[in-house]
């Protein structure tokens, strides 16, 4: 991946207290496939499950907004880490309406922890010029032992050519194949990116610097490895709720 890179970085986040114990809905656990609470990886003494609310955030709208429209249309991909806050609503067709989108649009979804790392080699292969990839987790399932968990979304303006302020060298699903010299890790897809964010906003990351984004969640992980080459040139958007919470760099 040595020609693609990003010279945007929006992010959002924002905690949620709509979770309700999952044992509180009566045959609410017979209604959910066995896959998808495996994929939770949090005992069922203590899962919760979201409750939509209709003042819900949107994070993902937050975060294109923080973009603003591109200079010259271009594809929109836009990456869940699972199903939609509410099933009756076609999130990407009323975001690209609300937003006027011109360009194509394309959603993945039920990506889990690897949608804000392994998801780039899909990217490398689909962007020909110049793209915005969205990042959104909005989790299904908390665990009542570790509180409220947070609506997150990142948002990267993507582009082939040298002279991007950061160049995607690599990703993978697995253990990391490489190094970095600084490494953020984080359970969900967008953790290791908002811990980035905060050391980018600290001056921690300079011109030269590898950086590793390992995503660890309870069946996958997976990673994203980044060249920092002009790191004065790169663009960091905190949107309406930024919050850089999470996250651990080392």
């Amino acid at each position: 991946m040595p020609d693609l890179g990003i010279d945007t970085i929006a992010f959002a986040a924002a905690r949620r207290e709509e979770y309700v114990p999952l044992a509180a809905l009566p045959g609410a656990a017979d209604l959910v496939p066995p896959e998808r609470l495996a994929a939770a990886g949090i005992p069922l003494s203590r899962l919760m499950v979201r409750i939509p609310e209709d003042d819900d955030v949107d994070v993902t709208a937050q975060v294109l907004a923080a973009l603003g429209p591109p200079v010259v249309p271009q594809p929109l991909f836009f990456v869940r880490s699972g199903p939609l806050r509410d099933p009756n609503v076609a999130a990407l067709a009323g975001l690209v309406h609300r937003t006027g989108w011109a360009g194509e649009d394309i959603g993945l979804s039920h990506l889990d922890e690897l949608g804000g790392t392994a998801v780039f080699g899909l990217l490398e292969w689909a962007v020909e010029s110049e793209a915005t990839a969205v990042i959104c987790d909005e989790p299904l399932f908390a665990d009542s032992a570790c509180g409220h968990p947070r609506f997150a979304a990142v948002g990267v303006r993507l582009r082939r050519g040298a002279g991007s302020p950061l160049a995607v060298s690599g990703c993978g699903e697995g253990k990391p194949a490489l190094t970095g010299g600084h490494r953020f890790t984080g359970r969900g897809p967008c953790d290791a990116w908002l811990a980035f964010c905060a050391a980018l906003a600290e001056g921690v990351v300079t011109d030269g610097d590898r950086v590793l984004l390992h995503t660890r969640g309870p069946l996958r992980e997976g990673w994203l490895s980044l060249l920092a080459v002009d790191v004065a040139a790169l663009r960091l958007v905190p949107a309406a709720t930024a919050s850089l919470l999470g996250g651990r760099s080392g």
